[in-house]
């Protein structure tokens, strides 16, 4: 379950890097996606942490209600951060217009990654056996 998990924070990251300079900057460069990475890197080992724990204490094992429950902690985590690096008000609603739309990309692009690769080794398991 943790390598799934890992593999599927490094994929999104690595698309990341592409979709992160969508968002800052009038023209797109991948310098903005690598610069984007040095902070979404740490809230991804932060979502695979928070992964573990939804998976193992839900009682509910749906992908939709998962993927839920990981959005709803995606976007606590987006307002605390907002929170703690804003200094005005108007720099908290640009940080949180960007961490929102941000980190729920980024959790639907986990959550996607996650489900296929339990799903290719539930089906990898069955046809070796």
């Amino acid at each position: 379950m943790l390598r799934n998990k890992l593999i599927a924070a490094a994929v999104t990251l690595v698309i990341g890097i592409f979709i992160v300079p969508l968002f800052i900057g009038s023209s797109y460069s991948i310098s903005f996606g690598i610069y984007g990475v040095t902070f979404t890197g740490p809230a991804m080992l932060v979502a695979v942490l928070v992964s573990i724990l939804i998976e193992y204490y839900s009682k509910i094992k749906n992908i939709i209600a998962m993927y839920i429950k990981h959005l709803l902690c995606a976007l606590t985590y987006s307002l605390i951060f907002s929170l703690v690096m804003s200094n005005s008000k108007a720099m908290f609603n640009d940080s949180i217009y960007l961490t929102v739309s941000i980190s729920s990309i980024y959790i639907t692009i986990f959550v996607i990654f996650d489900y296929l690769l339990k799903v290719f080794y539930k089906w990898r398991l069955n046809n070796l056996s």
